[in-house]
């Protein structure tokens, strides 16, 4: 009787934690057995020091963080030739949590029919302490679409970049999920102990634009070390018991969604180094409109729409550090509201079109994630560094005149160095000299195995048509 009291109580609370909507429209290494697994291609043995950065010595003058929305590497590039790749995927017995049957990946539609749980708990239990089988149970068992992937067919334009410059097949999200933590991360290389989206939907205004607007998150600044050693094995274990989400989630208190953290806009602006987080105002994606001194001063000047960016670059004003976050719907690619990956990629196509025929282009390096798992399979293990992380891993486009050649069909790259969204802010730091701000970006990698910077660059622009939807 007992049992069954906690199981009703988690489901409720499992509820409770499933991602709110993220847009208006919508509600490490080890590689386990399983699957049809690719070899780690032309990415794994490679001389990483060819890719080290020396500030002020460097070519790359402009880096451009390109944010898109909800997707799993398996799901994305799991087909592509010679990555860390899978065709199947285990799965569970979302009633007892116990491992259940291998399936095969079935071919992703174009438009994905509805959002997925892709919150921290999700997360979690699609890790599965690294069992990496509960994805099919983050919609409550009600579909596998979390099980399909694309492939060179359905998903060209991206295919095409991974081709010509590089494709990294171990990059990790930041955390277990939702939209809006995982955007922090990408600003900041934490999110404030914070695990989900808004709890409110239906006020005005977004972040700190709405004092209605919380969330929860674990008071990082009051954790002891035996408290986070606790939460780290709940984590590890979260299918032991159905009772593991409670005992997580008793740490969580609320907060506002407008903090005030250090973030990378802070030592760029100390520094005298040009940026601007190109993002629309009130969006799930925005996470800048969440950190109040930003908000709330001169710096928000520099937070502008999305199509800015196109017209810098026409003029020859990119900033030296940019921030891309595609506008909500079919640009971003999330899942649900009929949006379309091909509508999607065509969005990707013409910005890095546009950049590609600009004069900054031979001094340029686009690293293209999206923010989360979405709910979508994916086979790799992440490296478990904290008790936010990491998630599973993204899809992963970096492309410059300078990433690495190696095998791919233009001479592309596969990269299999372990990176996280702190790993692109690593890179801005070693380019231009500044200091981290968190352990996250002290210890990361500034995607050192992307770049060869004693080769001759490829300048000619890699121009992609236009698709046909």
């Amino acid at each position: 009787m007992f049992a069954a009291l906690v199981l009703v109580l988690v489901v409720g609370l499992v509820w409770f934690l499933w991602p709110r909507g993220d847009s208006s429209e919508q509600a490490g290494g080890q590689t386990p057995g399983g699957g049809n697994h690719h070899g780690g291609g032309n990415g794994g043995g490679h001389d990483n020091s060819v890719g080290v950065i020396v500030p002020g010595q460097n070519p790359i003058k402009h880096v451009v963080f390109m944010v898109k929305e909800n997707r799993s590497f398996d799901h994305y590039f799991g087909k592509y030739p010679g990555v860390d790749g899978a065709t199947e995927g285990q799965t569970m017995n979302c009633a007892t949590l116990q491992g259940a049957e291998t399936v095969p990946l079935s071919a992703a539609p174009q438009i994905i029919p509805h959002d997925l749980g892709h919150a921290f708990y999700p997360g979690l239990l699609s890790i599965n302490g690294g069992e990496m089988n509960g994805f099919n149970c983050v919609s409550l068992g009600e579909d596998m679409t979390g099980y399909s992937q694309y492939d060179r067919d359905s998903l060209p334009a991206y295919y095409s970049y991974a081709d010509r410059f590089v494709v990294a097949d171990h990059f990790f999200t930041s955390m277990y999920g939702p939209t809006f933590p995982e955007h922090l991360y990408t600003v900041a290389a934490q999110s404030y102990g914070i695990v989900d989206n808004k709890t409110t939907t239906d006020t005005e205004g977004n972040y700190c634009d709405d004092p209605l607007e919380y969330t929860q998150r674990f008071p990082l600044e009051d954790l002891t070390d035996a408290d986070i050693k606790r939460i780290m094995a709940l984590e590890k274990n979260i299918t032991a018991d159905p009772g593991q989400l409670l005992k997580i989630a008793a740490y969580w208190e609320q907060t506002r969604t407008c903090v005030n953290i250090p973030v990378l806009p802070d030592e760029l602006e100390d520094a005298g180094i040009s940026w601007k987080y190109y993002a629309n105002a009130d969006a799930w994606m925005n996470a800048l409109q969440a950190v109040r001194h930003v908000r709330f001063s001169d710096m928000w000047e520099k937070v502008q729409t999305p199509d800015t960016f196109l017209t810098d670059v026409k003029n020859g004003d990119l900033p030296e550090v940019s921030w891309l976050i595609p506008p909500e719907g079919a640009p971003n690619e999330h899942p649900g509201s009929g949006t379309t990956v091909c509508e999607g990629q065509n969005w990707t196509i013409e910005y890095l079109n546009t950049l590609m025929r600009s004069d900054a282009w031979e001094s340029t390096a686009v690293v293209i994630v999206w923010d989360d798992f979405g709910g979508f399979y994916d086979h790799v293990v992440p490296p478990h560094y904290d008790i936010m992380g990491l998630g599973p891993r993204t899809p992963a486009l970096i492309i410059s005149p300078w990433t690495r050649q190696g095998d791919n069909p233009e001479g592309g790259a596969i990269d299999s160095t372990v990176y996280e969204f702190s790993s692109v802010l690593k890179f801005i730091e070693d380019l231009h000299g500044l200091d981290p701000m968190t352990e996250r970006d002290a210890q990361a990698d500034p995607l050192s195995g992307a770049f060869d910077f004693t080769q001759e660059p490829r300048t000619d622009p890699y121009l992609l048509d236009e698709l046909d939807c």
